[in-house]
């Protein structure tokens, strides 16, 4: 069963390099860090915000790219044993836009059950 949610805005800390897709109205419970990308999940097991640590080195662009985001989408895969995230990310640079993915693999260390999510956000 495929699980959707809007996240409704984002935060670029250029300072630290680390952005917040986030806007779920949801009650958290608990967070799951896949090496430098952490997933806020509410208590009904639900993604309701992302954190990517590093976030211009791992899409490969330059900080002030992520000031620019317009896109952004992430498909979220839960198995027993591991989590899989599949994301797309689209930014304005000099009046085009640019695509880039990223995917990250962790263990499914806090025992969320098998599901499939998706967030998007449209700019």
């Amino acid at each position: 069963m495929r699980q959707e949610s809007l996240v409704t805005k984002y935060d670029y800390d250029f300072e630290n390099d680390s952005i917040f897709f986030y806007g779920s109205d949801k009650k958290y419970k608990t967070s799951a860090d896949l090496d430098g990308i952490i997933l806020d999940i509410s208590e009904d097991h639900q993604i309701m915000a992302i954190e990517i640590l590093d976030a211009s080195k791992r899409f490969n662009l330059a900080k002030e790219d992520l000031r620019n985001v317009r896109y952004f989408e992430a498909a979220i895969d839960i198995s027993q044993e591991n989590i899989r995230i599949t994301m797309k990310m689209s930014v304005s640079k000099r009046n085009k836009l640019v695509d880039k993915g990223l995917n990250a693999l962790g263990l499914n260390s806090i025992n969320l059950p098998i599901s499939s999510q998706e967030i998007a956000l449209n700019c």
